[in-house]
């Protein structure tokens, strides 16, 4: 199957588990544990040949993917797992620069058995992360699955309608080192810089939120 094809199923798959609810218990998805130097990290996989690769949001981890993983077709392998820092993956690192984190993606990557032209998906951050990874390594994917990814113009376009107050909070927050010892202020300044190169990106969003309250309401449509 090609990254296109497992990226319309993938989403497909997304949007009925998040409008379902499907929860519970992971059928014919197995934990991994894999070491890289003095890193170790935890992964979900499917039995099958292994397609697309599922990066969770800052501050979540891979449990929130076996809804997706159990009910993946048959001829669609996947994997997610927890990046250093989150979840049962250790040890959680210091802050570090762009190549570091990259660097660090690509072995885990590789150990799990991804090489050339799978499907990665991004759920938050995550969808910004892996922006940024085709980026650098354009050889290495087939295509992108964004899913309610953050974006470097969230910022910009959110402050005109923040209260004084949280806007100096957020923004203090994205400044300092996150879980994957990234800042992310300086996240979106390079991504500002960039351009995606060219490979099938799908998105997959909700277009309502019940009990959305507060000052983003207005930006749920």
């Amino acid at each position: 199957m090609t990254a296109t094809a497992t990226a319309a199923a993938v989403a497909w798959l997304l949007a009925v588990a998040t409008t379902l609810g499907l929860m519970g218990a992971p059928r014919g998805v197995h934990e991994l544990q894999i070491t890289i130097g003095d890193v170790t990290v935890r992964a979900l996989c499917t039995d099958r040949p292994r397609d697309a690769l599922l990066l969770h949001d800052v501050g979540s981890t891979s449990d929130s993917w076996p809804p997706v993983l159990e009910r993946l077709d048959e001829y669609v392998g996947a994997c997610a797992y927890d990046r250093r820092g989150s979840g049962m993956s250790v040890p959680p690192p210091s802050e570090r620069g762009w190549y570091q984190f990259l660097d660090e993606l690509r072995h885990v990557h590789r150990t799990l058995g991804f090489d050339r032209d799978y499907l990665l998906v991004g759920h938050g951050l995550g969808g910004l992360y892996a922006r940024m990874y085709v980026i650098d390594r354009p050889r290495e994917l087939g295509a992108l699955l964004l899913v309610d990814p953050s974006h470097e113009d969230m910022p910009d376009r959110f402050a005109a309608g923040m209260p004084e107050r949280e806007r100096l909070e957020w923004i203090e927050q994205r400044s300092v080192p996150n879980l994957d010892g990234i800042r992310k202020v300086s996240l979106d300044t390079r991504l500002r810089r960039l351009r995606t190169p060219r490979v099938p990106v799908t998105v997959l969003t909700a277009a309502q939120r019940s009990g959305s309250e507060g000052w983003n309401s207005q930006f749920i449509s």
